[in-house]
């Protein structure tokens, strides 16, 4: 071994450097793994301490509030309802604890029937629905509620309840105080002065329901949503499962350091955040220093390394470079000035590079006799995967593209020249290729096993879009079947492997409308059918007896309501099929939309409470098919009502805008709701044939997605446009627009 480096210049120089740097760099790493663990250990236990002392603080106070509402509870002027003195009890109560914004008492049906201080619009109000009054009827200890906003002071505010049980052992009401959570967060604010101001220290308080009830973070009122902050949510988590402990986090575009604690007196959690890059700038600080001395170390040796350069690298490197321009060069290279230096050596690089002349030569030899070989076959195979339609690429057993048909290079928007010689892994292209999947991770966890033979070499998949040309991006989802094969040698060698990328979306839309129609003729038809023979069956058979004219009329109502049911099924079904054959024939009449809207709310009686309408009394007349527009307004508010929940609210409105020119003169109705809104990529699919958003429940029985389909046809039939978009104000939820051109206002109202 030691004969072998002294005869090898370049193991002489790599053994030196090595024996050098290597127990440098290695001392360096374990110093600061040493030093990073020390620091970092020493922050997460400064921040967990803080965390624990505000816990415990917060802990006295729930415990001291929970002491007064258990001795009022327990008073003899509660158990005997005696409101008089329970008044002058509250009132001395309120001087010794500031922190308690209202005491109040329930009786068992749970409605108001004292308060202090006095505030009378709640007197008598029933908050048996109220969680902390379930929660004290049910537990012998005072019960603690989650942060809310109380209806009698209008404040943020927790509770403390507990039952009041009389000299018999009955319950006869609950007793209430309500701590205000300004109080909570003006000890978070005291306890956030007393910290370094450039910390940047944020304290949460996090009842048992997930809300932030108090925050040191100004943007931050109590109640307020933490979304935004994923780690604030996971950590608070933790705590509320009484855990403690720290955790780092990405959160708005910024690390931080969480530590959390829980509050067990009332199954609340404190969590307290702090910038990672300000926690650990004394890490920073070392790390950086350390750096500074490797780096100094590493010059030196980089010098050392610079003097047998001349002698050993760079030769090597020239003859590299001569190598890689013997297919590139008319002339011998060797006859350059690239080797001229190194031709009169004796050494080892004198000998390499005579062996590169012999070998130059012949390598010339053999390039010049299969070039045009070479030339005509790749011209063939390029001609055959032009007249294909399917997407073509070619790749070499270690992964790099040696081919890429036409129609691959610009459905992924690069030219064919970019891609040969680069991978799938290359970074400009799998970010291109990701950017069009649809789902990237279920991709990658299916074509994997694929490559290493494990499972069928046919695979489908989604891509979001495609590019009609380099820079032309069309935003339309397709549907791709990808086939893979393997290529051999006559010796059954692998020399490479192929995909082929064919577009089923034709094909796949096809079968999903026979699915869906199947589905309708199965369901739809179906169910009101069964129902109308299980009446008729009933019907006959009660006539051979006594005849119940009740049952006889719910009987044959429920017939005549799945006829109707079944006939609007047909007529749904028809006017679609009107709407895409172009035939669809309208009988407009001259109609004012303020009647239209109001016989479109008669007709929905359910929703008529949670619609407001907001429309001018100068709009002018339209003059439209009013049955077909009628039904239009009818879906969208149903719609609605269907996907933006119980409590949503809906909003009608209607403006009228007049330009020179009367292409753009029009009336556009927005019908608005407070739901959780559309998914940006499902606005244009909402509007497609049988396609219903999942809203997580069961499928409607008496909706077959036809609906907004049929709202475009009957719209478009009118000369206008039907169009979605979320809401741009502060509130959540969807917008759908109608917009009637001049030709249905002006031109046709006048002339009739």
């Amino acid at each position: 071994m030691r004969d072998l480096i002294q005869r090898k210049i370049s193991l002489q120089l790599l053994s030196l450097y090595l024996l050098f740097i290597i127990p440098v760099l290695l001392g360096a790493a374990g110093l600061y793994i040493f030093q990073q663990n020390v620091l970092t250990q020493t922050a997460y236990q400064s921040d967990l301490a803080l965390s624990q002392a505000v816990a415990l603080e917060g802990g006295a106070n729930l415990r001291a509030a929970v002491e007064v509402d258990s001795e009022l509870s327990t008073s003899q002027a509660a158990r005997n309802f005696d409101l008089h003195q329970l008044a002058a009890i509250f009132a001395n109560s309120a001087h010794a604890h500031p922190e308690i914004s209202l005491y109040y008492i329930c009786d068992a049906a749970g409605n108001m029937r004292i308060n202090y201080p006095f505030v009378e619009s709640t007197i008598g109000e029933n908050f048996s629905f109220r969680d902390y009054f379930q929660g004290a009827l049910k537990s012998d200890k005072p019960f603690i509620s989650s942060g809310r906003v109380s209806t009698t002071t209008r404040t943020y505010v927790v509770s403390v309840a507990s039952r009041i049980i009389n000299e018999q052992g009955k319950i006869v009401g609950v007793m209430v105080i309500n701590l205000s959570l300004d109080k909570f967060s003006a000890h978070l604010q005291a306890v956030h002065q007393r910290l370094s101001p450039s910390s940047e220290v944020s304290i949460w308080v996090v009842d048992y329901k997930g809300q932030s009830i108090a925050s040191t973070n100004p943007a931050f009122a109590p109640l307020s949503s933490i979304q935004e902050y994923p780690g604030l949510i996971l950590t608070a988590n933790y705590a509320l499962k009484g855990k403690a402990g720290n955790l780092i986090a990405h959160d708005q575009n910024r690390d931080w350091l969480y530590s959390y604690v829980p509050i067990p007196e009332a199954g609340w959690g404190i969590v307290v955040q702090r910038p990672t890059d300000i926690t650990f700038a004394t890490l920073a600080d070392f790390q950086h220093g350390l750096i500074l001395a490797v780096a100094l170390l590493i010059l030196g040796a980089s010098f050392f390394w610079f003097m047998m350069h001349q002698r050993i690298i760079s030769p090597l490197s020239r003859l590299a470079s001569a190598v890689s321009m013997i297919s590139g060069r008319p002339t011998h290279v060797i006859h350059t000035k690239l080797l001229m230096k190194d031709r009169t050596r004796k050494d080892e690089i004198g000998n390499l590079v005579a062996t590169f002349y012999v070998m130059e030569k012949q390598v010339r030899s053999q390039f010049q006799k299969s070039d045009e070989t070479i030339q005509a076959q790749f011209s063939t195979l390029d001609a055959i995967m032009r007249s294909i339609d399917e997407g073509v690429l070619l790749e070499s057993p270690n992964g790099r593209i040696v081919y890429a048909n036409h129609v691959f290079s610009r459905a992924i928007g690069i030219p064919q020249h970019e891609l040969t010689g680069s991978s799938l892994q290359t970074n400009t292209l799998q970010e291109r290729f990701a950017s069009l999947l649809d789902n990237p991770e279920a991709y990658r966890a299916v074509v994997e096993p694929i490559l290493k033979g494990r499972k069928s070499r046919i695979t489908e998949f989604q891509l979001n879009g495609f590019y009609k040309a380099p820079g032309r991006f069309v935003n339309a989802r397709r549907d791709i079947r990808m086939r893979f094969f393997h290529v051999r040698d006559a010796k059954g060698v692998l020399i490479g492997r192929g995909r082929i990328f064919e577009d089923i979306t034709k094909q796949n839309e096809v079968e999903k409308i026979k699915r869906n129609l199947l589905a309708i003729v199965s369901h739809e038809l179906r169910t009101p059918l069964t129902t109308i023979k299980g009446f008729a069956t009933s019907l006959l058979e009660e006539a051979e007896g006594e005849v119940d004219t009740h049952w006889q009329n719910y009987s044959l109502g429920q017939i005549v309501a799945e006829s109707n049911r079944m006939a609007d099924l047909v007529t749904t079904l028809l006017d679609m099929a009107q709407v895409e054959a172009g035939t669809l024939k309208l009988y407009p009449t001259v109609y004012s939309l303020h009647t239209l809207l109001e016989d479109t709310l008669a007709s929905i009686p359910d929703i008529h409470e949670k619609v407001d309408v907001h429309i001018p009394n100068d709009l002018p007349l339209l003059y439209i098919d009013r049955r077909r527009i009628q039904m239009v307004l009818r879906n969208l508010l149903e719609n609605a009502h269907r996907y933006g929940g119980a409590d949503s609210f809906i909003e009608i409105s209607a403006t009228y805008s007049e330009s020179p020119s009367k292409q753009q003169t029009g009336l556009l109705i927005s019908v608005a709701d407070t739901g959780p809104g559309i998914p940006s990529h499902l606005m244009e699919a909402i509007f497609d044939r049988f396609y219903q958003i999942e809203s997580g429940k069961e499928r409607s029985s008496n909706g077959v997605g036809l609906g907004l389909a049929i709202c475009r046809g009957f719209i478009e039939a009118h000369g206008g446009r039907i169009w979605a978009e979320n809401r741009s104000d502060e509130r959540t939820g969807a917008v759908f627009h109608l917009w009637f051109p001049y030709t249905t206002i002006y031109m046709q109202a006048q002339a009739h």
